[in-house]
Order: C-alpha cells, then structure tokens, then sequence
C-alpha cells in the first residue's frame, strides 16, 4: 500500500468516527426536539416558530468557522428543522402550483423537504384553505423586485383574517423549456404574466412573431408543454426537470439579480425578536393632506417605512387602500403608541402582522 492510499485510508477513517458522532447527536437534537413539541402541543403554542428559526440560523452561522460557506451550514439545518417539525406535527403547507413553480421552490427553501407542500390553483385559494384551516399555512408571492406588487395577495388581505408569520426572499430565473429547439418555428410561449413581463426584451428580440399565452403559474406553463407538445415555456428549470422538458435557452429574464418576496400566511402571529418588520394596511379621508399626515407621524417616530403601495376601495370610485411596511414589531411601546397615533387618523386600519426581518436578498 502506498504512501497516499495509507493517508487517505486514515483520514477516511477520521471520517466516519465523525459520521458516527454526528448521526448520534442528530438524533439527539430530534429527541430534544420532540420533547418540545409535546411541551407546544400541551400549552396550545404554535408548532412552527420563526423566531426560532431565526435564531438557529444566526446562532450556526456565527458558529461556523469554515470550511464550508453559511449557506450550507444553514441548508443543513433548514432539513434538520424540517425534519423535527415533522416528528412534532406533519405540516400541511398550500402554494400556487403545480409543483415546479417558483412558489414551490420558496416553499422549499423555507421549510425544507419533510412538510407536506399542497398545490393550489390560485393565490386566493392559498387563502381560503388555510383561513378554513385545512392547511396549517400558506406560502404566497407579494412583490417583485422589476414587476412590484402582486395584486391577488394584497387583496386577499382584505378579505381574510390571515395573518403574516414569516418572509423570505427567492431568487428568479427564468429558463425557456420545451421540445422545439428551432426558434423560428416557435408559435406560442406559455408563462405567467408577471413572469412574461420580465422577459418582455428577451421575447422581443427571440421570438417577436411567437404568441404569448398567460397561465396561472409557471409549473403550469411547463406542465400545459410537456402535455400539448405544442410551444415552449417560461419557467424554472426545476420544472423543465419535473416535467422532462429541454432547456432551450437559460437566464432569459431583462434584469439579473430578479427577486421575489414570498410571505407566509397562517392563523397565528410571530413573537418579537431583535429585527422585525410589520405589515398594516388602512385607508383615510379623501381629504387634503390625509396621506400626509400618515406618513408624517412615521417620521415624526423615526420609524423606516421599507413599502408603501395603493389598492383601489372597490366600492367607492377613486379611493385607496394602503399597503405599508415598516421596521418594528406590534408588540414594542413606541410602534404600540405610533398604530394608535394611525388608527385616529384612519378611516380603518388593520395590522396584517409582525414578523422577523428575512433581509433584503435571499440566502
């Protein structure tokens, strides 16, 4: 046996009395892990914490050394949590679907593999299944960084009782899938609007004689290809491999570094942590100066507004609500002071939720 293969035999070795190590305190952890989810089921808290997570996630990552980046560490822990919460309480969790669309992968990046994901046709019925309470929560889109706001999400705020437990960032990339690679024999390209929206340029310049047909999400775009064999789709590549799809061409979206914010949605609320946000919406006097004044007791309190958008009172002509994220938690003196400072001045006011800070680009 040689030099070398002496040394690697060893350092294998090492290795697995780490594997050894590592299993046992794994299941360890789990063991712990189940104890406080007896401990949540008796005292009626919520199985899912994501101040908790936010937790675990900044404590491993200041914990890791190297070699290995943060982002592995973190997807590591992502599964081990999954995992954990699937021991204390199978979760059932809805998203626009099929399975492939960018909804999954968000719903995947937050929870991990060992939740049960349920695809639902509309954002609405996103809501509706967990206001019914037929799914613990719901994953939905509620902006994006070159396309803003998704109208179906603030609506729906308007017409549930759900609340904002959590956010996160996901990454975008659109990929075009299908089974013609000639582009020129190209007649129709599936996608979801918003989706088509980003890749206006891309489209233009590639395929400006093709037909552009809206869909409900991208897995669909994908899924409505892989049936018809009929067009291409604008999707992730992830479903071009659900749906065993060729990938013609990747990265066709006008603007790198496209990003979409996802926020859970469920019955309960999150507790304060270090960095927070709050979500509110209300609407105000069609007066001079009403907005004004709004935004005026936010500045007057040194809070940072991180949002503001305007939905149409589909009752009265040419009035709004406003949709306002700002930093801070519900719970905290001064925020508690500035929403009664706002509901006086309000014709209505509703806080959508306080929940902990996801940063501004995905991990």
């Amino acid at each position: 046996m040689s030099n070398a293969e002496e040394e690697l035999n060893k350092l294998r070795s090492d290795i697995d009395s780490l594997d050894t190590q590592i299993i046992d305190l794994i299941q360890k952890r789990a063991g712990f892990a189940q104890e406080i989810g007896r401990v949540k089921k008796e005292s009626g808290g919520p199985i899912y914490r994501p101040d908790r997570e936010k937790d675990v996630y900044e404590k491993v990552t200041k914990l890791s050394g190297g070699p290995l980046p943060s982002s592995v560490i973190r997807a590591i822990y992502r599964e081990m949590m999954s995992g954990t919460i699937a021991l204390e309480h199978p979760l059932r969790i809805g998203f626009l679907g099929p399975e492939g669309s960018f909804s999954h992968s968000a719903l995947r990046s937050k929870f991990g593999t060992s939740i049960e994901a349920v695809p639902q046709t509309s954002i609405p019925d996103v809501f509706r299944m967990v206001e019914e309470e037929k799914l613990d929560y719901g994953v939905v889109p509620v902006e994006n960084s070159t396309e803003g706001q998704v109208s179906s999400t603030l609506d729906m705020f308007l017409e549930t009782d759900l609340f904002v437990y959590s956010e996160l960032y996901q990454r975008i990339s659109f990929s075009l899938l299908g089974f013609e690679t000639n582009l020129a024999s190209v007649k129709k390209i599936y996608g979801i609007r918003i989706g088509n929206e980003q890749c206006r340029n891309w489209i233009s310049a590639n395929l400006p004689n093709a037909e552009v047909v809206d869909t409900s999400s991208t897995a669909m775009a994908a899924k409505l290809v892989s049936e018809r064999k009929d067009g291409l789709a604008i999707a992730s590549k992830i479903a071009g491999e659900i749906y065993n799809l060729g990938v013609i061409a990747e990265g066709i979206e006008d603007y790198s570094g496209n990003t979409t914010r996802f926020l859970v949605i469920g019955k309960t609320e999150s507790p304060q942590t270090k960095e927070d946000k709050t979500s509110i919406v209300f609407s105000i006097p069609n007066q001079t100066g009403s907005l004004f004044q709004i935004l005026k007791t936010f500045n007057d309190a040194s809070v940072n507004l991180t949002k503001i958008e305007s939905r149409p009172l589909k009752r009265n002509l040419w009035e709004y609500h406003f949709f306002i994220d700002f930093i801070g938690h519900k719970s905290d003196p001064k925020i508690k002071f500035l929403l009664e400072s706002i509901k006086s001045q309000c014709k209505a006011l509703k806080v959508l939720g306080s929940y902990p800070t996801a940063g501004s680009f995905p991990t």
